[in-house]
């Protein structure tokens, strides 16, 4: 007899950076250089944390082989420890939701037990423990992890002066319960916001937050999923799906119609209560007991909710980036070595990597050199992160930048506070100054740009 996980996992996995195309056309998003690490490395390492063992992954097939050799070659030299089930999306359907891909067949097929649904840009130090232990406590229908908004310094991000303007989300939640209530996107509202007064007389103790950052963690009875495999019309868990189970907390389950004829058929396979369904010795053993979530008046636990949905609020002082941004990608790799200790638990912070070729003797403690880099003589690297296989040839100079992977930089270039994508080649004499400079673009000879985006995908978007 095999018994089932607690928790199965889904990794999402298949965005392409959609808000920051700029860096992540022609590349996954999910292998962005984090410091030393790729942006997906740092989600494994919180589940592996966690005490998971095995995930399943959702990447775009073109992306898959890519992303599968990047974690196995961290498995390999034991930084991760963690079975990948990859499931793959045909690029004619990259334009699926996140609540679509947990419909897909390969997906669903899979998930037996409660799911636990992770974004692959977070980078923070929360243990998942918070949010899982609140669901269980509960027996929740969801539960998701928030962090309070990160006070970050203003920085110069490369490319054209622009302004950025964060989503910002309109979250209700009962203080003296945890339960969430009342969740939906600020641009959806002009001036005032109405709640019902049904919500206000249930929940006594509502406080409204605008300014918690949605980790894109949720924890899912699996009942959401036979629920989301049923219902087709949800494409986004956050944007669509989420909002839609808060709401149906206050409403209840529709009495059928006492009539001579025969209910066996009536049912409404798409009616969400007849998927919330509570063990009956469950209900029974609270009836029975003197356990109550809430003060203030006399109605059982939970008002007798059967759909019931919390948010774990991370503790002040947390570290909680969701990198799906240009500012947000900038700003983590700004300070990933002040915060390297609280996001990996103390993992050693390898800022050389054995397998590079350093034949500079000007770089400093602040660079971070991946593997298979060659850094020739006569070069010059501050506050910098160098990708692997990428090469810097004499007489250049790379300050404050981030060079991704495969890069090649000829000689007497000049780079700083820059971002160099994939397979970019600067030839001789460029001097760059506050550029993006995208994934296998050739900047000629002598070339100088200052807040530029190089890179011809950007007349495809």
């Amino acid at each position: 007899m095999t018994i089932p996980a607690e928790f199965q996992v889904v990794v999402l996995a298949a965005g392409k950076g959609s808000r920051m195309l700029e860096i992540t056309s022609g590349q996954p998003k999910c292998l962005l250089p984090i410091g030393p690490k790729s942006l997906i490395w740092y989600t494994l390492r919180k589940l592996q944390k966690a005490g998971f063992a095995e995930a399943i992954m959702i990447v775009l097939e073109s992306q898959k082989a890519e992303i599968q050799s990047a974690i196995d070659s961290e498995i390999e030299n034991n930084s991760l420890n963690i079975k990948i089930d990859y499931v793959s999306i045909l690029e004619d359907k990259d334009d699926l939701g996140t609540a679509d891909s947990l419909r897909l067949r390969d997906v669903h097929e899979k998930l037996k037990s409660d799911v636990l649904v992770v974004s692959c840009d977070l980078v923070s130090d929360v243990d998942l423990g918070g949010v899982l232990n609140i669901f269980r406590k509960h027996n929740a229908s969801v539960a998701t992890l928030m962090f309070p908004t990160q006070q970050s310094e203003a920085v110069v991000v490369p490319g054209p002066k622009s302004k950025y303007k964060p989503e910002k989300d309109l979250i209700g939640i009962d203080e003296q319960t945890n339960r969430l209530v009342f969740l939906a996107s600020a641009s959806d509202f002009e001036s005032e916001v109405s709640l019902p007064l049904s919500l206000l007389k249930k929940h006594t103790s509502i406080k409204m937050y605008s300014s918690l950052i949605d980790s894109h963690i949720y924890v899912l009875k699996n009942w959401v999923i036979q629920y989301l495999k049923s219902e087709n019309s949800f494409m986004s868990l956050k944007g669509e799906l989420i909002p839609y189970i808060v709401k149906k907390q206050l409403s209840k389950p529709q009495k059928p119609i006492n009539t001579n004829t025969s209910i066996i058929n009536t049912k409404n396979d798409k009616d969400i209560f007849s998927f919330a369904k509570e063990d009956d010795l469950e209900m029974i053993i609270r009836e029975t007991s003197s356990y109550n979530d809430h003060k203030g008046d006399l109605k059982p636990a939970y008002h007798g909710d059967t759909i019931r949905c919390y948010a774990y609020i991370a503790p002040k002082g947390s570290v909680g980036v969701r990198v799906n941004t240009l500012p947000a990608f900038w700003s983590v790799n700004g300070k990933i070595q002040e915060i390297w200790d609280k996001v990996t638990g103390g993992t050693t912070l390898l800022k050389k990597s054995p397998k590079a070729t350093i034949n500079s003797n000007q770089v400093d403690d602040k660079c971070i050199i991946w593997d298979g880099v060659t850094l020739n003589e006569k070069t010059s690297f501050k506050n910098c992160i160098v990708g692997t296989n990428s090469t810097v040839n004499s007489f250049s100079r790379v300050f404050n930048s981030i060079v991704m992977n495969n890069v090649t930089i000829k000689e007497k270039v000049a780079l700083e506070n820059c971002i160099v994508c994939d397979s970019a080649v600067i030839e001789n004499g460029c001097k760059l100054k506050n550029c993006i400079i995208g994934n296998s673009h050739l900047v000629p000879e002598e070339s100088e740009h200052t807040n530029e985006v190089l890179t011809e995908a950007l007349m495809h978007f």
